[in-house]
């Protein structure tokens, strides 16, 4: 069945992350926040148990060290982290003679739509991205259900190989169209629902967001689509539905002037703690509707480039990533395959349905491959 959050996952996103009140100096960057990079003038040295890590010339950031996994990061003004053992190296603010023009061939966009798996919390109406702040609301890692930087984060922060600007249209509990997979709750905004924000913000490219051929358009969603459905007689149809209207709203990308597309696949959520308890055969069930949902997918896709001229497209296939972590969680700083822990960090998932930092790293980094040269 569909998730949401948990309350204490909500209570943690409706917080503004990255920042350890109480326990660090003005003069102090917080966990995930920026501490360097190009025309950046905020504070270099970062809070105890973190160091200033180089993505780029332009965006540097403090991440943890070998805190306890039982740390938190949390708001609370009780909250730290321990002593940092990493070996990285600390960096100070770069320097610059000028910054990014609009039309300036180093810069590109990055517009995305999902569900909780890539939301960070960005209101279109709010902070717009910027050099120094890819994300641009709420700042770096946002509002995320890892625990600290998702997919998202990672490609406009630490794979990008030159100005990146993330305008992530993804909300949590997402499903392509309400009125064939409902949420679990009415105001969630759909893709459907994310493409007309979309459409009555960016897709005219005001003078803040100028994308062109230099955007690369993110879909990864489907998530509840199929754990909201999987297990329903008219299953099959219901993919058919959902494949019209995913690609529908791909035509009015299209039509607006998109021409690169990624499209992430469902990943293996029947490997999730919360999915466990059905047993091997509602996995295996699971795992079915899924292979058929991608098979949809790319079936969907191939068919949308016949139709359409000029497409650059890539299909994400999420399972690989997922499953290098899955099958040998201890490489990845977790003790087994199924614990879950909000810190993000010491187990691979962030709760019960939501992967944590180290499976966002590798599907961040399998989409930066599928794409590297170009854009990574």
């Amino acid at each position: 069945m569909g998730r949401s959050l948990t309350s204490t996952a909500l209570a943690l996103l409706a917080a503004a992350p990255g920042v350890i009140t109480g326990v660090q100096a003005a003069d102090v960057a917080g966990l995930w926040s920026q501490c360097g990079g190009i025309n950046y003038t905020g504070p270099t040295t970062c809070v105890s148990g973190a160091v200033c890590t180089a993505y780029n010339d332009w965006y540097h950031q403090c991440t943890p060290g070998q805190a306890s996994t039982t740390a938190k990061v949390t708001t609370s003004a009780a909250t730290t982290l321990s002593t940092s053992t990493r070996t990285t190296s600390t960096t100070s603010s770069a320097t610059s003679t000028s910054s990014p023009k609009p039309d300036d061939c180093a810069l590109k966009f990055l517009i995305t739509f999902g569900d909780s798996y890539s939301q960070t919390g960005f209101d279109i109406k709010s902070t717009k991205p910027s050099t120094s702040n890819p994300l641009g609301n709420p700042p770096l890692p946002g509002w995320t259900a890892s625990g600290g930087l998702n997919w998202v984060g990672f490609l406009a922060s630490k794979y990008n190989t030159s100005t990146l600007l993330a305008y992530n249209f993804a909300y949590g509990g997402a499903t392509t169209n309400a009125t064939i997979v409902p949420p679990y709750a009415s105001t969630v905004l759909s893709f459907v629902d994310q493409v007309a924000q979309f459409s009555s913000s960016i897709a005219k490219k005001p003078s803040y967001a100028p994308w062109g051929d230099n955007a690369l358009f993110g879909v990864w969603i489907g998530v509840n689509d199929v754990g909201n459905s999987w297990w329903k007689e008219d299953y099959d149809q219901i993919v058919e539905q959902i494949m019209a209207s995913y690609f529908g709203q791909l035509q009015i990308l299209y039509n607006a002037g998109a021409r690169n597309f990624m499209l992430l696949t469902v990943p293996p959520i029947q490997r999730a703690p919360a999915n466990l308890a059905g047993g091997a055969d509602s996995q295996k069930a699971e795992a079915a509707a899924i292979a058929k949902y991608n098979a949809a997918l790319a079936a969907g896709l191939a068919a949308f480039k016949t139709k359409n001229s000029g497409i650059t497209s890539q299909i994400v296939d999420t399972t690989a990533p997922f499953n290098t972590a899955l099958d040998n969680p201890t490489a990845y700083g977790s003790p087994d395959a199924t614990c879950y822990n909000e810190d993000g960090k010491s187990c691979l998932w962030f709760n019960d349905y939501h992967p944590g930092i180290e499976i966002n790293n590798l599907v961040a980094k399998a989409v930066a491959d599928a794409w590297k040269g170009s854009y990574f």
